[in-house]
């Protein structure tokens, strides 16, 4: 809406997430992009950036180098025509738009990319009708797609693919997810029902990033929202049984995903927090470089003789 809205979510942001904040262009996590002068607020002049050194800002946003922390960005009328990021995938709008205006600015997020099946709007102030009216007139005009600004279709591969995981476990108990300090001792024996089965890791590992998609553009449906719970506990048990696998078949950009979901699944366990697969398991991490008789013999005790197996082929041998 304004340049003084811009810093002031910036303020706003930096207060929560201090860490996210560094004067220098090439550090820190969030940014924003907006014009001004030498005669603008003392507080404003962080943000102000002549036009080469935005251009900078635009080419490393837009080439999403793995390793750059340029993850977010505060716009004010700019990046519109022409800025093309296919990895960007999710956009906050807080500002009134119609026609061209809006369509260019969804445009921004709603590119496949990788594994991105789609982008997600976080709508602030209620764009729908203008949005639906944008994209009839886009498609009376020669433009193609759909049109229908509905989840039906997401939902209903949401709910199928939470049918094959909760499948997955029939006979499995996992009522004490629901308690933070139960969830960890949990996952050992989760583990185990999925290893237990033919091709269970694998089936499950495709099952629940299909299911977690589908969740993301499902939300916020009651019917997503009844299910979150149960998405988070098949995250975390994916989370383990895929740490450290080395197999050619696994996603490699799936974190963003569920990075989307970390903001809609409240206090789920993925790939965020660190999961020790040998705490899971419910034995000391070795600090050795070979196996020692004493852990072998630990491992051997264990009751879940499958989750043993992955241990064993997961510690590193020389």
């Amino acid at each position: 809406m304004s340049r003084r809205i811009c810093v002031e979510l910036y303020n706003a942001i930096i207060q929560l997430r201090p860490e996210w904040h560094d004067d220098d262009d090439d550090k820190g996590m969030v940014k924003v992009i907006m014009t001004g002068s030498a005669t603008d607020e003392l507080a404003w002049q962080q943000h102000i950036r002549n036009k080469p050194k935005r251009e900078v800002l635009a080419k490393r946003f837009q080439k999403n180098i793995p390793d750059d922390p340029l993850k977010l960005v505060i716009v004010r009328d700019m990046w519109l025509t022409g800025f093309d990021v296919p990895s960007l995938h999710t956009m906050y709008i807080d500002k009134p738009m119609r026609g061209h205006t809006l369509m260019q600015a969804i445009a921004r997020v709603n590119r496949v990319f990788k594994d991105k099946p789609g982008g997600l709007v976080v709508d602030y102030i209620g764009l729908g009708e203008e949005l639906k009216a944008a994209i009839a007139n886009y498609t009376e005009n020669g433009g193609t797609g759909k049109t229908a600004l509905d989840q039906e279709e997401a939902l209903a591969v949401m709910l199928e693919k939470y049918e094959i995981c909760c499948g997955m476990f029939h006979g499995f108990d996992w009522s004490d997810w629901e308690d933070p300090e139960r969830r960890l001792a949990l996952l050992p024996a989760a583990q185990s029902v999925i290893l237990g089965k033919k091709d269970g890791k694998k089936r499950f590992a495709t099952a629940v990033t299909e299911l977690s998609k589908a969740f993301a553009l499902s939300v916020p449906h009651e019917e997503a929202i009844r299910i979150r719970d149960d998405v988070a506990f098949f995250q975390a048990v994916r989370a383990v049984l895929v740490k450290y696998d080395g197999d050619e078949d696994r996603p490699d950009r799936s974190w963003e995903m569920e990075h989307a979901i970390r903001q809609i699944v409240s206090g789920a366990i993925v790939s965020d927090q660190v999961i020790d697969i040998f705490s899971a398991a419910g034995i000391r991490k070795p600090n050795i470089s070979i196996l020692s008789e004493e852990f072998l013999a630990e491992v051997r005790g264990l009751p879940q003789k499958d989750v043993a197996v992955e241990l064993l082929k997961k510690t590193p041998q020389r």
